[in-house]
């Protein structure tokens, strides 16, 4: 994470870290009382801080990201592993970690609310997403960029671009004029010394990227920055689906499926997705947002810090509202609210839609997290 190209190039592997929003402490370091981590979401940014580790990517070698996070308290964290898990996978890369699971738990592994900026092994959206981040990961489901933007990068020219660098902020291929937009589009990657630039290879200069709208070469992926303040991310494969985002009061057909988000607590932003399970027929819906734990304390309108006022059990979370259309006759389709293990709780009606199709309606009334639906 904090090393050059030419010197990781000569490893087994390249390892990468990234974290957005990571907690600043305006005084004393890692002052529990005294921080900030601010409460912004990366669907608004030209990929946040997803393509600083594309362009670290050394071409021949094994990538990782090993550790990667939304730090707690930003109330838009649940978008973090999905976009992780979706552009890593249309960058092929290896390996992707979340930093972390859970620290010391001397007060046991129930805890049952958000305990700190990085495990999520209590905070409730990041734990209900890593399901959907995983399969789209693992399985492939999205595909790996057709095009590569590969620059070249002697260590003649490192040493000299070392001059100007910092402990955070290295060398890499944005140095080599691969824009940032470039990684949301196609894979991008750098040859190093002894490394030959691939044949096929598209050169920086080659992939004018200009817009707010930014599809990747596969079709799958669109970030959608053309309404100010209102980025969108939207997910199109066979096997994973998702809106995340400000997608309130807007449509996306998805494959057939539409998704139709609610305004809900954050001005209708929220992280929708659709994964088929392993069974023919059957997906798991996530719809995850606002998060925060009972009595947490804000310590001003912008939200951005607790000091020490996490509060305490339970978590509180948004019942996302949405309208999915699926096109099935409603016949065909049954569906479930879950409960916290994931297991069928209580039936969700299907509504009859014109055109031989099934709508279902999520949101506050069932009380979850997750739905399932089933179709025969």
């Amino acid at each position: 994470a904090t090393s050059t190209p030419n010197l990781m190039s000569d490893m087994d592997a390249v390892d990468t870290h990234a974290y957005w929003q990571h907690p600043h402490f305006p005084g004393r370091p890692w002052d529990s009382a005294d921080w900030i981590v601010n409460n912004r979401t990366m669907v608004n940014e030209r990929g946040g801080t997803l393509p600083g580790l594309a362009r670290k990517r050394v071409t021949g070698k094994p990538h990782a990201c090993t550790e990667y996070n939304h730090p707690a308290p930003n109330t838009y964290c649940s978008e973090g592993f999905l976009l992780l898990a979706a552009y890593a996978s249309l960058q092929d890369w290896d390996a992707i970690y979340a930093y972390s699971y859970a620290h010391n738990r001397g007060q046991g592994w129930d805890l049952r609310h958000i305990s700190g900026f990085f495990d999520i092994d209590q905070h409730p959206t990041k734990m209900a997403t890593l399901a959907a981040a995983a399969r789209l990961f693992l399985r492939g489901d999205v595909q790996p960029a057709r095009n590569q933007v590969v620059a070249s990068l002697d260590t003649e020219t490192e040493n000299r671009l070392l001059l100007r660098a910092s402990a955070w902020s290295l060398v890499d291929a944005a140095q080599r004029g691969v824009s940032a937009e470039a990684a949301l589009v196609h894979r991008v990657a750098l040859a190093t010394d002894g490394r030959p630039v691939p044949p096929d290879a598209l050169r920086p200069d080659q992939v004018p990227i200009k817009g707010k709208r930014f599809v990747s070469d596969t079709g799958e992926l669109t970030w959608d920055l053309s309404e100010a303040d209102r980025g969108v991310v939207t997910l199109n494969t066979p096997r994973s689906k998702g809106v995340i985002g400000f997608g309130g009061g807007r449509r996306f057909d998805l494959g057939g499926v539409v998704v139709e988000p609610g305004r809900g607590l954050q001005e209708g932003w929220s992280a929708l997705t659709l994964t088929a399970l392993d069974s023919p027929g059957r997906w798991l819906v996530t719809a995850t947002g606002y998060a925060e734990n009972t009595d947490m304390k804000w310590t001003g309108a912008q939200k951005n810090s607790v000091g020490r006022e996490w509060g305490r059990a339970p978590s509180r979370v948004e019942g996302v509202p949405a309208r999915i259309t699926w096109p099935h006759a409603a016949s065909k389709l049954a569906a479930w609210a879950l409960d916290e293990r994931g297991q069928r709780r209580e039936r969700v009606a299907v509504q009859e839609v014109a055109g031989a199709k099934a709508a279902i309606e999520i949101g506050p009334a069932w009380r979850t997290l997750w739905y399932e639906i089933a179709i025969q």
